[in-house]
């Protein structure tokens, strides 16, 4: 068993390591809760998320995503909040947005007793702050992804209120869709090495349980990422080319006693 919050009274107490990222379930219909750990929901904000697909376009590296796709909190709730309270795995909902808004939407969670966590994205200099915020209203274990640029803010987050760190590290690059140039995030298991780097600059920082994002593919890495200092590792994009990839990571570390 894994403990994700340690020292919260709510605990976030996982089966396994394996956990799937912000947006990335569907592929998977049937988790199992003896291989995954916990599902993350779609990234919710406050108010209407902006409008037009998200582009996207396969690059040697992996696949460049203009933006990460959001939903409306309400919207997320009337559609999933239901199937939530049946899931036999831990629930972390994803979060984006300024202080004042996660402050709202985590205001409005307290009917909600299906989730486990919460998941919190904002601006890299907002992120302490937003945490805090966040910490005012709710005990709910509290994930915060690390900005890539800003490891140092590992220690701010923390003190902050954060009970885990999600260590990504995603760079940025280009790539053509409908004949035009977009810039965006680069997703792939290319991204390995910086995620262990990432991984290991975080560790030295702080000593919350730290998650890994970004290019874990396979059991192979997942394995190197939780001898980096991981407590657990997301998958993300690995899911769109084997919706298997979570369960048979999670079936190579458990053989393995991870």
């Amino acid at each position: 068993m894994i403990d994700l919050a340690p020292h919260n009274p709510y605990s976030l107490t996982l089966n396994g390591p394996v956990v799937i990222a912000p947006g990335c379930g569907a592929p998977l219909r049937e988790p199992d809760p003896a291989l995954i750990g916990a599902v993350a929901t779609r990234l919710a904000v406050r108010h209407a998320p902006p409008e037009g697909r998200v582009r996207w376009g396969a690059v040697a590296a992996g696949v460049v995503f203009e933006r990460l796709p959001v939903v409306k909190l309400r919207s997320l709730l009337q559609a999933e909040a239901k199937r939530w309270a049946r899931s036999p795995l831990p629930i972390l909902l994803s979060l984006s947005g300024n202080p004042d808004e996660l402050s709202e939407m985590a205001a409005l969670l307290e009917p909600i007793e299906s989730l486990s966590g919460l998941l919190l994205d904002a601006v890299s200099e907002q992120l302490p702050a937003a945490i805090a915020a966040t910490r005012d209203q709710t005990q709910l274990p509290i994930l915060a992804l690390l900005p890539p640029d800003l490891p140092g803010s590992a220690v701010d987050c923390v003190a902050a209120g954060a009970d885990a760190l999600v260590v990504q590290a995603y760079p940025r690059g280009g790539a053509i869709a409908d004949g035009e140039l977009y810039e965006g995030l680069i997703v792939g298991p290319a991204l390995a090495p910086r995620t262990l780097l990432a991984l290991h600059s975080a560790r030295q920082l702080v000593d919350v349980p730290l998650v890994a994002l970004g290019g874990v593919a396979d059991e192979r890495i997942a394995q190197d990422c939780l001898q980096a200092g991981a407590s657990a590792v997301m998958v993300d994009g690995a899911l769109y080319g084997d919706p298997y990839a979570p369960l048979r990571i999670g079936s190579a570390l458990r053989q393995r006693g991870a």
